[in-house]
């Protein structure tokens, strides 16, 4: 389906004097991006969460934005994938996180860190938490948003084990189910 779209390879360089816009799945399928002034903001979202926009008219919708370039697809180096990871695991979210959420939170930081401002528009609050954590400014679609910082410890209540992976709600040591506990609130 998007095989044949064209990533951007380069998009941190075009990214320096304007307001960088990062789409999750949720902002995508709501088409979002028809409302940004255009001479204002680049959009940006990733190619994971392009994937996941599955209904027809949405679909055809988002392929038509790509086509015209109002929005890029990109997709995030290794390294920012793997620092989303560590922050992630530091404040006890990893397993809540969806693949694509940490495409879109790794795409946020490395744009970012090429000294664009960058605004992430998604309502999940895991998401959200990490954002908030990582200081990259989000901003809620339909629901009010975080307000504050959540750290959490996530384990096995039976073995102790940490969760390694996204989306990783149970042990893979003695099969229960991963909780987590609120130990600090910011």
């Amino acid at each position: 389906m998007y095989g044949d779209l064209p990533l951007s390879r380069d998009f941190a360089h075009r990214s320096q004097k304007k307001l960088i816009v990062i789409l999750d799945t949720g902002a995508l399928i709501a088409k979002y991006y028809r409302l940004l002034p255009r001479p204002l903001v680049e959009v940006y979202t990733s190619v994971g969460a392009a994937m996941e926009v599955i209904d027809r008219e949405s679909r055809e919708a988002l392929e038509e934005a790509i086509n015209l370039g109002l929005i890029t697809l990109a997709t995030p180096s290794t390294s920012s994938i793997k620092s989303v990871e560590e922050a992630s695991r530091q404040i006890g979210c990893l397993h809540k996180l969806s693949r694509v959420d940490i495409e879109i939170a790794a795409l946020a930081l490395q744009l970012s860190r090429s000294g664009a401002k960058v605004v992430v528009i998604t309502d999940d609050y895991e998401l959200q938490n990490l954002l908030l954590y990582m200081g990259i400014d989000f901003k809620p679609l339909r629901t009010a948003g975080i307000r504050e910082l959540r750290v959490f410890e996530a384990f096995c209540p039976v073995c102790g084990y940490t969760p390694a992976k996204p989306s990783e709600e149970i042990c893979p040591f003695c099969g229960s189910k991963i909780v987590r506990k609120v130990v600090e609130k910011a």
